[in-house]
């Protein structure tokens, strides 16, 4: 794990560059929150969190890829110490509350740049004891939970259907460049936390990418 770690660090600082040269580019406002200055912030505060979203899974895919936005799952008891925390260190963007995440927004676009995402669904409480540190200073899903979090956004009747297909897409990758180390049964188990019979469809999709099909969502 050691070599993942320090890919998975850098690849980090490979989709923050990326998203700081797209917003460049189109000579727009930039996100404003720089992946490494939210660690930084809540480790600070001694807030107990795993890095999810395309962040998360940036060491598992076979090259990163740019995201305008953090999103961090922190354990119940540490919220408010970490939206305190985000505040401080982003005083110029908005909050918004919702059952789910404390969303901090942009304050000229209103489009969210941190989520601060809360263990409301089982999948997610399960994240904590299913993660892997990062150079002592972070922590991601481990590969199945990072899969199994992907499965959940895709099926999510939330989800904007154009980002279910680049959660898909990620899906794909992640599996295709780490099929050889992957849990089948870990998967299972997590993927039937999503919904009933949530793990034999993610098991299906497992077989459609070893086929070479296109995946249907």
């Amino acid at each position: 794990m050691v070599v993942r770690a320090a890919w998975h660090r850098q690849a980090l600082q490979i989709s923050s560059m990326l998203t700081e040269s797209f917003y460049e580019m189109r000579r727009t406002t930039p996100a404003m929150a720089k992946p490494k200055v939210v660690i930084r912030a809540l480790n600070q505060a001694g807030v107990k969190f795993v890095v999810m979203g395309t962040h998360g899974i940036a060491g598992y895919r076979s090259e990163p890829r740019a995201t305008q936005d953090v999103d961090v799952l922190v354990t119940k008891r540490d919220h408010q110490k970490a939206v305190t925390a985000i505040r401080k260190a982003f005083p110029k963007l908005g909050v918004l509350e919702t059952p789910g995440v404390t969303r901090f927004t942009h304050p000229a676009t209103g489009k969210g740049v941190i989520d601060l995402m809360k263990p409301s669904l089982p999948l997610y409480q399960l994240t904590f004891r299913n993660c892997v540190t990062v150079g002592g200073a972070y922590s991601i899903p481990n590969l199945e939970m990072a899969l199994a979090a992907k499965f959940a956004a895709m099926v999510s009747p939330n989800r904007d259907p154009d980002k279910k297909l680049i959660d898909a897409g990620d899906f794909v990758n992640v599996v295709r460049y780490n099929r050889g180390d992957l849990d089948l049964r870990k998967l299972k188990r997590f993927g039937e936390t999503v919904y009933p019979g949530g793990g034999q469809e993610i098991l299906r999709l497992i077989e459609d990418i070893d086929a070479g099909r296109t995946i249907q969502l």
